[in-house]
C-alpha cells in the first residue's frame, strides 16, 4: 500500500524529469533488491535520455551476473552530476564511500526506500514501509512516468521483488506485490530464471561455508547465533570476501528459534551483523540502535571488531527483544 505523501512522489518525479546527469547509489553489501532496483531504475532513466551512473561501494555478488548492466555498476561516486538518487538505503551512512560529502552535499538527494527504519535523509523521500521491496516502488515510479518496461528492466525489478519476499513467502507479500510480479512477467520478466539464479543457485564455496557455520552455531534460549571469522574462510579456502552464505536465513528456520544472528568478520576487521526474526519479534530497532536498519523480520548493521566485543554487545539486546515480545 502506497502511503507516502503524494507531493513527495510528484517532487521526486519532477527532479527526475529535470535532471540530466544522475548518480544512482544503493547500499553497501548489496542484496537482490538493492541491485534490482538500482539496475531497473538505471535502465529506465536511460530510456528517457538521462545520463545515469549506477554505483555501489561493494561489488554485486556473482549470482546477479544474469542481469544486464550489473558489471557497469561503479564503486566510485566521482563525476559531475546534478542529482543523487538513493535506492534501498535507510540512511546516508549505508551509501558508504560512494557518497562523497565534499562533492555531493550540495546536490539534491531523492530517496526511494521501503525500510521502516529510514531516516528520511533526502531532500525528497519516497519511503513506503508497507511495500515489499524498493523494486516494487520503482515499478510504481515507472508507471507514473509512463516508462516502457522492457525485459531488462522487468528482470531487474523482478529480482528485487523475488529476493525481498523469498519468492512470495514473507509477510511483506501483498496482493499488490503479486500484481506487480505478474505485470513484470508480462513485460518480459522471467520468473523461473530469476528465482533460480537469485535464490536457489549458489557456489560450492558458499555451501562449505554454510555447513561450517551450522556446525559452529549455538542456541541460547530462543536465540540462535553463529560467528564467521576470517580465519574460518581461510581454512576453507573460501574466495568470497563477504556474506554469510545464507546462514542467518537458515538458522531462523529452526522450530526452536525466535531470533537469529550471524556475525561476519570483514577484511578490515569490522563485524557485519545479519538479524532475522519470526513473526511477532522485531529486530529492526536493534539494528537501528547500532547504526544499521531494516525490517522487523530482517535487519542488519556493522560494528567495529573484535568479534567478541560485537557478540557481547548484540546478544544481550536480542535476548531482551525475545523477553519483551
Amino acid at each position: 500500500m502506497i502511503v507516502t505523501d503524494p507531493r513527495a512522489w510528484a517532487d521526486a518525479e519532477g527532479y527526475l524529469r529535470r535532471a540530466q546527469s544522475i548518480l544512482a547509489i544503493t547500499h553497501v553489501s548489496p542484496d537482490g533488491d538493492a541491485i534490482g532496483s538500482l539496475l531497473g531504475f538505471t535502465h529506465a532513466m536511460r530510456s528517457l535520455g538521462k545520463l545515469v551512473t549506477p554505483a555501489c561501494q561493494d561489488q554485486p555478488h556473482p549470482r546477479f551476473d544474469y542481469l544486464k548492466g550489473v558489471h557497469d555498476i561503479r564503486q566510485s561516486g566521482e563525476g559531475e552530476f546534478d542529482l543523487i538518487v538513493s535506492l534501498d538505503s535507510s540512511d546516508l551512512a549505508r551509501l558508504g564511500s560512494v557518497f562523497i560529502p565534499a562533492q555531493h552535499s550540495r546536490l539534491p538527494v531523492v530517496v526511494f526506500d521501503h525500510h521502516i527504519t529510514n531516516l528520511n535523509f533526502g531532500l525528497v523521500n519516497v519511503v513506503e514501509p508497507g511495500v515489499s521491496s524498493t523494486s516494487e516502488i520503482i515499478y510504481t515510479l515507472l508507471r507514473r512516468m509512463d516508462v516502457t518496461i522492457n525485459p531488462d528492466i522487468a528482470n531487474a525489478l523482478l529480482t528485487g521483488v523475488i529476493t525481498d519476499t523469498l519468492a512470495f513467502r514473507t509477510s511483506n507479500t501483498t496482493p499488490d506485490t503479486l500484481a506487480v510480479a505478474m505485470a513484470l512477467m508480462r513485460c518480459g520478466g522471467n520468473l523461473q530464471e530469476v528465482t533460480r539464479q537469485a535464490l536457489i543457485m549458489r557456489s560450492f564455496d558458499s555451501l562449505r561455508l554454510l555447513g561450517a557455520g551450522l556446525m559452529n552455531a549455538k542456541v541460547e534460549g530462543r536465540l540462535a547465533y553463529a560467528t564467521l571469522p576470517r580465519k574460518l574462510r581461510k581454512e576453507l579456502d573460501v574466495k568470497e570476501e563477504r556474506g554469510d552464505a545464507g546462514l542467518v536465513g537458515t538458522l531462523i528456520t529452526a522450530y526452536e528459534v525466535d531470533v537469529a544472528v550471524v556475525f561476519v568478520e570483514l577484511q578490515n576487521g569490522d563485524i557485519e551483523i545479519g538479524l532475522r526474526a519470526q513473526p511477532g519479534f522485531d529486530v529492526s530497532q536493534v539494528a537501528l540502535e547500532l547504526g544499521g536498519g531494516g525490517h522487523p523480520a530482517a535487519a542488519g548493521c556493522t560494528l567495529p571488531g573484535p568479534m567478541r566485543d560485537a557478540v557481547n554487545r548484540v546478544l544481550p539486546r536480542l535476548k531482551q527483544v525475545i523477553r519483551e515480545a
